[in-house]
């Protein structure tokens, strides 16, 4: 048997492996999570829950959209390609061998037809989210104004979708070697356009809804300062025929202004997702498993 051909399905077997982990731990930690966290950011709250509440049902009951299609196609590959097969030494569809590839195939399938799902999920909940009146919170720990849970979420997405790039060297050796070569390279293709919408889209659309957040509670105190120095400024012209009431109603109105200047520059000094150095190298950490063994394969495979 060829040590390329060994080492490729040595790689493509961690993904039942590590897959049904990923999935149980974005199901079970990382979505709610984003849910309980956007839920402290909404003036409604309850919205929230119950778009959480729609799409962890949609995940669950909905997933055989994409696992069926999926699966279907990565069995049709390995059915294609037995010719391939039978140069390794897999002696045709009566080998039993080649059954045992199959269910693993279906296995596989399932287990990245789950994670495809699970990111669609994830870029339709996080639209909707976006899509409610949110507000920013200058001081919150995270330094994001408490948008941190969207990269959270868009990078364990991600993750939990490159965890597909253990096969990809198997895939570019069906490409190179086995046949319908075109069919291997679409899935090949739909596999990165995943990854891409699932990082490219959340970092993409948060960053102009928090870009637009940002810019309506600057302009609401601006205007309530404009208004407060009109006020000021009245209030100085009439200085001389008013009494102490009226010193003491101009201070108030410049404490105001200066209390509303300071919420300003808090607003202002905010750094809008993923302006953050820490979320930035996780996005692009996220990308670096389907990278890396595709640089193994492209080139290393070359001395094996």
């Amino acid at each position: 048997m060829p040590r390329d051909f060994l080492i490729a399905h040595l790689l493509a077997m961690g993904v039942p492996v590590i897959g049904p982990a990923a999935i149980w731990y974005w199901d079970v930690r990382v979505f709610p999570t984003f849910v309980e966290e956007s839920a402290d950011l909404a003036t409604n709250p309850t919205a929230v829950q119950r778009i959480g509440e729609q799409y962890k049902r949609i995940f669950t009951t909905r997933s055989w959209y994409f696992v069926v299609p999926w699966t279907a196609l990565i069995v049709g590959l390995v059915g294609l390609n037995i010719g391939y097969f039978e140069t390794v030494g897999i002696a045709g569809f009566s080998d039993p061998a080649l059954w045992a590839y199959l269910l693993f195939a279906v296995w596989w399938g399932l287990i990245t037809g789950i994670g495809f799902h699970g990111a669609v999920t994830a870029v339709r909940t996080i639209r909707a989210v976006g899509e409610l009146e949110l507000q920013i919170e200058p001081l919150h720990p995270d330094g994001l104004g408490g948008l941190s849970m969207i990269g959270h979420l868009a990078i364990w997405t991600t993750m939990l979708i490159s965890v597909g790039s253990l096969a990809l060297p198997l895939a570019f050796l069906l490409g190179t070697e086995g046949g319908y070569r075109a069919v291997v390279y679409l899935a090949v293709g739909i596999y990165v356009v995943a990854i891409g919408v699932s990082f490219v889209y959340p970092t993409v659309y948060v960053n102009r809804r928090a870009r637009d957040i940002q810019e309506q509670e600057l302009e609401k105190r601006r205007r309530k300062i404009r208004q407060l120095q009109r006020q000021a400024a009245n209030l100085e012209e009439s200085d001389g025929t008013t009494d102490d009431t009226g010193t003491l109603d101009e201070v108030a109105t410049r404490l105001e202004m200066q209390r509303l200047r300071d919420e300003f520059n808090e607003y202002d000094s905010v750094s809008l997702y993923p302006l953050s150095v820490g979320i930035i190298i996780r996005l692009i950490s996220s990308l670096l498993l389907p990278i890396f063994f595709t640089f193994v394969d492209v080139f290393l495979g070359r001395l094996l």
